[in-house]
């Protein structure tokens, strides 16, 4: 009796273990199955892209990691520029032509940015421009032509469509970042050739101001209004001219912001290479965040320099730049400017009616 009671006992033990094992091994079975499509979707929904902004100062690449179930970028992976100055090509052309050499220039940074391209991964690459290609009489014709050279699709938009895609690449990045939200966020887009400023509004909608004056535009204004004819550079800018720079920069933004308004209250993000590159690397900080009491001060200080002790391959339009923004920031009512690292590629990367 002793003996089948343990006996049964060892049995019980045996079915018991095996119901066990049976039912641990479905459920791993069920979890592994689920991680697999978990997954699966992920990779359904990840793609490396590529985006080229061709602006009318510089040509910037960005690859990146995009969800395209949720509609964002979930890493950078790889960037590059490449100075090209279209725009003061454009305005010292006579016919306002995009000339041929311009043309074979800008074809082997297309070629030279697809390499870097394929290198990392990327499964499609796009390209953008902006407003040199807007404005030369034969802007599409040179898009044409560089696209059948590099094999990347060239594509020129709107003033408007390139504000679009700066203040969306802006706020997503945004997100990330640790901002006060009790302030709105506007996005100031300053390039060579064009400058968008957009702001939300209470209701829900966005301000847009689309403005032609830019960098390039404006050092071209100062050499006109305070230099005698003939001069190439404005450097070394001198106080008293950069005081006047600063006044007419004022003068400018409010003629054309009489309707916009300002952006008081706003928390202001400065985005595309004037705020990042060419403002921000001339302080030489980290952050690069800087208000109109230390623009003031590097404008009078840079004001002394000639374009070689600059040192930059934006020099001719460096300290312009700082006149520009802070005039423009007198008006707009900006306490501060925070430089983020973006350009038109970022938004461009998670647009879903660009990639279709």
């Amino acid at each position: 009796m002793m003996f089948e009671e343990e006996h049964l006992f060892t049995a019980k033990n045996i079915l018991f273990s095996t119901l066990l094992l049976v039912i641990v091994s479905c459920g791993s079975f069920q979890r592994s199955s689920e991680k697999y499509h978990d997954i699966a979707e992920s990779s359904k929904c990840h793609t490396k892209r590529a985006a080229i902004d061709l602006g009318s100062g510089s040509t910037k690449l960005v690859v990146g990691l995009v969800n395209t179930c949720k509609g964002l970028v979930e890493g950078i992976l790889f960037e590059a520029q490449r100075a090209v100055p279209l725009k003061e090509a454009l305005q010292a052309s006579k016919e306002n032509e995009i000339t041929p050499s311009m043309i074979q220039k800008l074809s082997a940074v297309f070629e030279e940015f697809k390499y870097m391209a394929d290198h990392q991964g990327a499964s499609d690459i796009k390209a953008v421009a902006t407003s040199a290609f807007r404005t030369a009489d034969n802007g599409e014709e040179a898009a044409e032509i560089i696209t059948d050279n590099s094999g990347i699709p060239l594509t020129i938009i709107s003033q408007k469509d390139e504000a679009r895609f700066a203040y969306y690449a802006a706020l997503s990045k945004t997100k990330t970042m640790k901002l006060s939200k009790k302030s709105p966020v506007a996005v100031w887009d300053i390039g060579g050739g064009s400058m968008q400023i957009t702001k939300p509004l209470a209701d829900g909608s966005t301000k847009v101001a689309l403005l032609k004056v830019a960098s390039v535009p404006f050092k071209n204004l100062v050499l006109k209004e305070l230099y005698p004819d003939g001069t190439k550079t404005p450097n070394p800018l001198t106080e008293e001219r950069a005081l006047r720079s600063m006044d007419l920069a004022r003068f400018i933004s409010k003629q054309e912001f009489s309707r916009f308004g300002n952006l008081k209250g706003y928390q202001v993000i400065g985005v595309g290479g004037v705020h990042y590159y060419s403002i921000g690397g001339q302080f030489k900080k980290t952050n690069r965040i800087y208000n109109q009491s230390t623009l003031l001060s590097k404008l009078l200080e840079r004001s002394k320099l000639s374009d070689k002790e600059i040192d930059s391959k934006y020099a001719v339009t460096d300290v312009t730049n700082l006149a520009l923004v802070l005039g423009f920031m007198q008006t707009l009512k900006v306490d501060q400017v925070r430089p983020l690292k973006i350009n038109m590629a970022h938004g461009l990367l998670i647009n879903k009616d660009f990639w279709n």
